[in-house]
C-alpha cells in the first residue's frame, strides 16, 4: 500500500494497494489505507486523495468506501491487461471530508 503517483501542482495523490488473498477480510487493507490517507492529509497537506480499481473488483470499491472515499465512476476500457482492455473505477476522498470523518482539524500553526 503507498503512493503511486503524487501531484504537487494540485496537493493530490493516487494510492494503491494489493493484498494477498489469504489476508483479505481481515481488515488489514483499510488499516493499510487508513495510514496512507492519514501521512498524506496529516504530513503531505494533500486535498485530495483517490485510488482505482478495476470493474468487478467489489472488494476493493468496498475497502474504498469502508475509509471514507466516495465513487466516482468509471473510465472505460482504460487500461490494456492480458490482452483485453479492463474499465477501471475511480474512488476519492478530500481533506474536508477526511477531516469531518477522523477528526481531524490543521492547527493554526500549519497555515504559518
Amino acid at each position: 500500500c503507498g503512493f503511486t503517483k503524487i501531484d504537487t501542482a494540485n496537493n493530490s495523490a493516487e494510492i494503491g494497494y494489493v493484498l494477498n488473498p489469504d489476508f483479505h477480510r481481515r481488515g488489514f487493507g483499510s488499516e493499510a489505507v487508513k495510514r496512507i490517507l492519514k501521512f498524506g492529509f496529516e504530513e503531505l497537506k494533500l486535498n485530495r486523495i483517490e485510488a482505482r480499481f478495476m470493474q468487478g473488483n467489489e472488494a476493493s470499491l468496498a475497502l474504498m468506501r469502508s475509509v471514507g472515499m466516495t465513487f466516482e465512476g468509471y473510465m472505460r476500457d482504460l487500461v490494456l491487461a492480458k490482452g483485453s482492455y479492463r474499465t477501471v473505477g475511480v474512488s476519492s476522498i478530500l481533506r474536508s471530508e477526511y477531516e469531518k470523518i477522523y477528526g481531524v482539524k490543521e492547527s493554526c500553526e500549519d497555515n504559518l
